[in-house]
């Protein structure tokens, strides 16, 4: 069996933004690992205007996207750089995705006992790229969209075209529903374009994964509700931490370790930094100034964030307490998670919620939403509070206090 990897959202999303969100580096981690477990058995697709509907990509084009989104440079991450500690975290990563190789074996009622394929054509072995799937793919092999190809309008048509010419199978993990089930938090015109190919290719997917159990019962509920036949029960997979990371660098000019709350996020109205910027500015009414912390929002502007950003720019910024890093690094994410004294994820709505497994991989407590997601991603080791309440709680004065004990 080979497995076939649509990237083409992450080429996509790289032509839009210097960032990764959530999705991208979900799925660039799972790209390095999966080449790393079994390269022989895993290979990379682009769309194309071809027969097959996808041309190969080498995979060398798409570490290096992914690595500019992370780092802001083209080369490889050194070895053994992960979140926070390094000890046992690639271990951790490799023990994972190997399990959802194993998993993809069983499914397929392929060879476990010796994953890595015959011998094939040497066309398919050559480092050559944009080469047409149709012409590539064996009987046994699975198309796998492992991150957000609605930006492809004829996305179902292209993936019935490679399964009705080739006879490969279809995987398809789904992220979130929050265009359909939450449409208020996203701009006008969005959702119809999502729903299209989520309403046309959901029903042609062999099996449906999803990155939480929440999503999984979004899934069912929705297509449910619009009579829509699938060939499988969504299932969730583990989402695992420890991202490959370089070195943290310095903080930012004017941060101080143990001086600072930290918010990552794109900031928009779905994440509710509203929520936060309001509680500072209580804090700051019933505290002397000394005695509250900087917030600092790292992220990069998102969409309907006006009377927010309209209330920062009236209130200088709560007079210097709050602080906002747009396109950080990997580095210096990792300086602000390792100083913060703890961070915040009031969110209403989520898939997943990667900052706050991120946080938790720093050993720092993230006050967190309780909707959705969240306490998949947080577990037992976050606070949990209501992201529509805005009540003051005093904060802790020894900042130990907020962070996890490894």
């Amino acid at each position: 069996m080979k497995l076939w990897l649509d990237v083409d959202d992450l080429f996509f999303f790289a032509r839009h933004s210097a960032r990764p969100t959530g999705i991208q580096r979900l799925t660039g981690e799972a790209y390095t690992a999966l080449v790393k477990l079994a390269p022989q058995n895993v290979g990379f697709v682009v769309h194309a205007d071809c027969p097959g509907g996808f041309c190969t990509v080498d995979w060398s084009e798409v570490e290096a996207v992914y690595r500019s989104m992370t780092t802001g440079q083209g080369s490889r991450l050194t070895a053994g750089h992960t979140a926070a500690d390094t000890s046992g975290e690639a271990g951790s990563h490799r023990s994972k995705y190997s399990h959802f190789w194993d998993w993809l074996l069983q499914l397929f009622s392929a060879e476990k006992s010796h994953p890595v394929l015959e011998e094939r054509t040497i066309l398919e072995q050559k480092t050559v790229d944009h080469i047409d799937l149709g012409l590539l793919v064996r009987p046994g092999d699975v198309l796998c969209s492992l991150g957000a190809p609605w930006h492809d309008a004829s996305y179902a048509d292209r993936v019935l075209r490679a399964t009705r010419l080739s006879g490969v199978r279809f995987i398809m993990m789904v992220h979130d529903l929050i265009p359909l089930v939450r449409p208020e938090y996203f701009e006008i015109g969005r959702a119809p374009e999502f729903e299209k190919v989520m309403r046309e290719t959901l029903p042609i997917a062999d099996v449906i994964l999803t990155n939480s159990q929440a999503t999984a019962r979004d899934v069912s509920k929705w297509t449910a509700e619009k009579l829509i036949q699938l060939k499988c029960t969504p299932q969730h997979i583990p989402i695992g931490t420890g991202f490959a990371r370089p070195p943290p660098s310095a903080l930012p000019q004017g941060l101080e370790a143990g001086g600072f709350v930290l918010f990552v996020s794109t900031i928009e109205v779905r994440k509710n930094h509203l929520q936060a910027f309001r509680v500072w500015a209580k804090m700051l009414e019933d505290l002397p100034r000394e005695q509250v912390p900087t917030l600092v929002f790292a992220g990069s502007i998102g969409w309907m964030t006006s009377d927010l950003l309209k209330a920062i720019e009236s209130t200088n910024h709560l007079n210097g307490k709050l602080v906002i890093i747009q396109g950080a690094d990997d580095a210096t994410l990792g300086a602000l998670y390792q100083a913060c004294l703890f961070t915040l994820f009031l969110s209403f709505y989520e898939g997943w919620g990667l900052p706050v497994s991120d946080s938790l991989a720093f050993k720092k407590i993230c006050v967190a939403s309780n909707r959705t997601s969240i306490p998949e991603a947080g577990r037992d080791f976050c606070l949990y509070v209501d992201p529509d309440n805005t009540k003051v709680v005093s904060l802790p004065r020894r900042t130990e206090n907020l962070v996890v004990r490894g």
